[in-house]
């Protein structure tokens, strides 16, 4: 279910921008799109206590700059428990390659009528608002998040920790780290991977596994950051 577009517009786009447009004053309107998004935290915070998104994102290929996110997910957990979640498909004029097909399931039709990302990342933005945001493999997800977060004109720099990074740390000797991998591991089921929800979903319970076991010592934002994706 997508958050209703409200307080988060004003910080995006205040009352100035309106006028800046009309008045044809491209010099003070690029100045109010560039807005420097970020979020920091002390090294004592602890991950318990702290709201965490968990997200994943589906896209049209590998490349950062040439290729779209078609479909968001998230979700937000506070003490292990699920608080909310963020879900979305995203419009993109983009033809999806047979194998992304294949892979996700998200075919063109079903794009049809969807936001774009103009109207989808805003939201995403206020959801992750006040959270330390988590993906699997994060050096992607955080690199198609910020590419389109530039091209919109804005500049995004927020705390994000790979649990690949993590789970290759705290769980030695697993011949890989994909979260299929890690699924099996953890004895978990996945129906939907592969789907940005469905992969969130599962990689909450191999968190939760972490953070809970006492013997990781996985407590606080400082025992992850050097996991952390800048």
């Amino acid at each position: 279910m997508l958050l209703q577009h409200s307080v988060f517009h004003a910080a995006l786009f205040p009352s100035g921008m309106n006028s800046a447009a009309n008045s044809g004053d491209n010099e003070n309107l690029d100045f109010v799109l560039r807005r420097h998004f970020h979020f920091n935290l002390p090294l004592s915070t602890k991950l318990h206590d702290t709201p965490l998104v968990i997200f994943d994102t589906e896209t049209t290929g590998l490349d950062s700059e040439l290729d779209r996110i078609i479909e968001f997910g998230a979700l937000k957990i506070v003490g292990g428990v699920i608080i909310d979640t963020f879900e979305s498909f995203v419009q993109t004029d983009i033809e999806l390659p047979e194998h992304i097909v294949n892979l996700t399931g998200i075919t063109q039709a079903m794009l049809i009528g969807q936001p774009d990302i103009s109207a989808v990342l805003p939201k995403f933005l206020e959801f992750i608002r006040g959270s330390i945001i988590v993906a699997h493999n994060a050096e992607f997800d955080m690199g198609m998040l910020k590419a389109s977060a530039n091209r919109l004109g804005y500049e995004l720099t927020w705390p994000c920790f790979c649990t690949v990074k993590l789970a290759r740390r705290v769980l030695p000797g697993l011949p890989n780290y994909k979260l299929g991998t890690l699924t099996e591991h953890f004895q978990l089921t996945n129906d939907a991977s592969h789907r940005a929800v469905g992969d969130v979903k599962v990689l909450n319970t191999i968190l939760q596994e972490i953070l809970n076991d006492d013997e990781l010592e996985v407590a606080t934002w400082g025992d992850v950051s050097d996991c952390v994706i800048t």
